[in-house]
């Protein structure tokens, strides 16, 4: 059976869908002519059959009550003769009369349908068969002969069904060819409804193998016949609108991030060549040194940047957490802030609930809050205020980020987790825009999600939620 069905399905995998639907829509029609054409048959044959029994019936019925009305002893004359009138009013059917022996009357002999004869006396009532008697084919009933609730014979009679026969035989080869004839067109229209029913995913296929990454602006445009090919053509469409925005996307991440290489690369190789051009003096040497370190740090936070980004695109960072006390890690992330703030007579205050407990890569999620913190400190001007807090609500783990900073416009708000973006007005503050873009992705790749509302000047909310660890 197993091999049976594996070789189906090597077969139907290697067709095409218009043939496949043509070869089902085949069989089903040939499946419902076979099942009607039968069950015509079926309902004909036993029609022709319950006729013939009720013609027997009736004519033996007859036949068994006046010999029973009229006499006692089915040996008398009296029941030759009704046998004889019966005859020749009913001409071309097989008659006998027997007695409750099965001995045909007037001949003492014993009836070739005894079998019959016998079931009829003993459970009194009509008795049917098909027998062949010489040539003929005959439908047979034994009726018995009551005579004052006594039996004493049966009316037996055969009427020939070899017509009956012989119109059932042209009856299955008409419906054979009925069916034949009927199924060849039903073929002819289930190809035809199969080839318009696939003809605009045939045309689909032929215009998405003209789109590449060169004409991802491309849409296409497919005659619509049902519901299930405009989805397909609408989902296809957005499916390219998605790939085009995502291309766009990396080609802007990799021209970025080539900046962001390539200028301090350029300005240590610069460097090197201009201060070993001659000799110099170890304050000349100590300054381009110094020059040369500075440019490789902003190279490393780069590096350090995309190597976060490239962890939080991975599929399988669930593997790699742990459950986390993310009470405890926020406490030092406060201790620590509080000394960067210093610089700018900044208040730090933290209000940080015990025992939050998370599933997560610790110094991914430190990193979260020290680029989040740090922005903070940035945009926050002297003597103002940064308070962190941590609380459980339902099942997240809430932690916020509040600062009275310069605060972000509107229009800034809807890019502020893009690679690269500084906020317009904010330009002059250190930064390469990566330190937002990496949270975002990292609390993304968390499971989480990180909310941000702010007004100019008057200061932003950062909003980190987290899954608690069960």
């Amino acid at each position: 059976m197993e091999l049976v069905l594996s070789f189906q399905k090597k077969i139907m995998k290697n067709l095409s869908i218009k043939l496949q639907l043509t070869i089902w829509y085949s069989l089903i029609i040939m499946v419902i002519s076979v099942v009607l054409f039968f069950s015509f048959y079926i309902i004909t044959q036993r029609s022709i059959l319950m006729e013939t029994d009720r013609s027997l019936f009736t004519h033996a019925s007859s036949i068994a009550e006046n010999i029973g009305l009229n006499t006692s002893n089915v040996y008398d004359d009296q029941t030759e003769e009704i046998v004889f009138v019966s005859k020749t009013q009913i001409p071309g059917i097989f008659l006998e009369v027997t007695d409750t022996n099965g001995h045909i009357v007037n001949n003492e002999e014993t009836a070739i349908l005894q079998d019959l004869i016998v079931r009829a006396i003993q459970t009194k009532t009509p008795s049917y068969t098909n027998r062949k008697l010489g040539v003929s084919d005959l439908r047979i009933i034994a009726f018995p002969i009551n005579n004052n609730g006594q039996i004493i014979g049966t009316v037996v009679m055969g009427h020939p069904v070899d017509v009956y026969t012989n119109a059932l035989g042209v009856l299955k080869k008409t419906l054979l060819l009925l069916a034949l004839f009927f199924i060849a067109p039903f073929i002819a229209t289930g190809y035809f409804l199969s080839q318009n029913a696939v003809s605009p995913i045939v045309i689909l296929s032929k215009r998405i193998s003209q789109i590449t990454e060169e004409n991802l602006s491309e849409r296409i445009t497919v005659p619509s016949k049902s519901s299930e090919t405009f989805m397909l053509v609408e989902n296809f469409n957005n499916l390219l609108d998605r790939l085009k925005n995502a291309f766009l996307k990396e080609r802007q991440f990799v021209g970025e991030v080539a900046h962001e290489i390539k200028t301090p690369l350029a300005v240590i190789k610069s460097n090197a060549e201009v201060t070993l051009s001659k000799k110099r003096d170890m304050d000349e040497y100590e300054k381009s040194l110094n020059q040369v370190l500075e440019h490789t740090n902003k190279l490393t936070k780069s590096l350090s940047g995309l190597i976060d980004f490239a962890w939080s695109q991975t599929t399988d960072v669930t593997i790699q957490f742990n459950k986390i006390n993310l009470s405890d890690l926020l406490k030092g992330i406060c201790d620590n802030s509080r000394y960067l703030a210093q610089t700018k007579n900044l208040e730090v205050n933290c209000d940080i609930n015990e025992n939050i407990i998370v599933l997560g890569k610790k110094d991914k999620l430190s990193q979260v809050f020290i680029n989040i913190i740090d922005n903070s400190v940035k945009f926050t001007p002297q003597n103002g205020s940064i308070s962190i807090k941590l609380y459980v609500k339902q099942d997240l783990a809430i932690a916020e980020v509040k600062d009275t900073g310069l605060g972000i416009g509107k229009e800034d708000l809807r890019t502020i987790f893009d690679r690269f973006t500084r906020a317009k007005g904010n330009e002059h503050i250190q930064g390469h825009g990566l330190g937002l873009a990496i949270a975002y992705a990292i609390v993304k790749a968390h499971g989480g999600d990180i909310e941000v509302e702010s007004e100019k000047n008057k200061g932003t909310v950062f909003t980190v939620k987290l899954k608690l660890s069960s």
